[in-house]
C-alpha cells in the first residue's frame, strides 16, 4: 500500500452553516465537541502546563471572572 497526499478546496459553506445554524439554536454545545475547559486567569497556569504537555484541551479564560485577580 503507498501513499498519498492531495490538495484541495472542500465543499465546507453548507456544512459550515448547518453547523451555526445548529449552535445558535442549542442543539449542539459546541464546548462539549471540542473538549473546552473554562478556566479563571489564576488557573492559566495550571491550564498552560497541562495543554504543554499534550492533554487534549482547549482552555478558555473566562473574562468574566477577571476582576479582583492580581
Amino acid at each position: 500500500m503507498s501513499h498519498s497526499f492531495h490538495t484541495g478546496q472542500i465543499p465546507t459553506r453548507e456544512d459550515n452553516r448547518k453547523l451555526m445554524q445548529a449552535i445558535m439554536w442549542d442543539r449542539i454545545n459546541i464546548a462539549e465537541g471540542v473538549d473546552v475547559q473554562v478556566i479563571n486567569l489564576g488557573q492559566a497556569p495550571q491550564g498552560h502546563g497541562e495543554f504543554d504537555a499534550g492533554v487534549p484541551k482547549k482552555f478558555v479564560i473566562d473574562p468574566h471572572t477577571m476582576r479582583g485577580v492580581v
